[in-house]
């Protein structure tokens, strides 16, 4: 049962993991933004409105959650391990982020997530998440949300 544990800042040395998980073609597909990860995680790391989380099943890395905080709200992505896909894992990670009051900087949390990626949309809503929109915006996209 997917279960987490634990969240850590990433560190360098985790990229090593992170790199593994690109192999998979949806993650690449979905991801590519964060290529090359190395020039990524200089950026993100150094920015004080970003947390860069890998979030743990007992010592397995499970996922990594990437939030920009914005104002009053925590902008969202999120990957799943490959070897965890379609698990629960996503939604544990969300929730147990979530509910974390070390993360509740803001009143509302949002994703943005392509149309045609319905398991992360199925995954996010599973999470709480809603969306007031029946149509994606120009880019094609879905912005879900969720106060707390």
């Amino acid at each position: 049962m997917a279960s987490i544990d634990s969240f850590h800042f990433l560190k360098e040395s985790d990229l090593n993991i992170i790199e593994n998980w690109f192999e998979n073609e949806n993650v690449r597909r979905r991801m590519d933004g964060l290529l090359p990860l190395h020039q990524w995680y200089a950026r993100v790391s150094n920015e004080e409105n970003n947390a860069v989380m890998m979030a743990y099943d007992q010592l397995l890395p499970a996922g990594m959650v990437i939030i920009e905080f914005v104002d009053d709200k925590a902008y969202i992505g999120l990957i799943v391990n490959p070897q965890h896909h379609l698990q629960g894992y996503g939604k544990r990670i969300l929730r147990k982020l979530i509910d974390d009051p070390n993360f509740a900087r803001g009143s509302e949390w949002a994703a943005c997530i392509e149309e045609d990626n319905q398991i992360s949309l199925s995954c996010f809503k599973a999470a709480g998440f809603t969306s007031v929109e029946t149509e994606p915006d120009e880019d094609g996209f879905f912005t879900l949300t969720l106060r707390h």
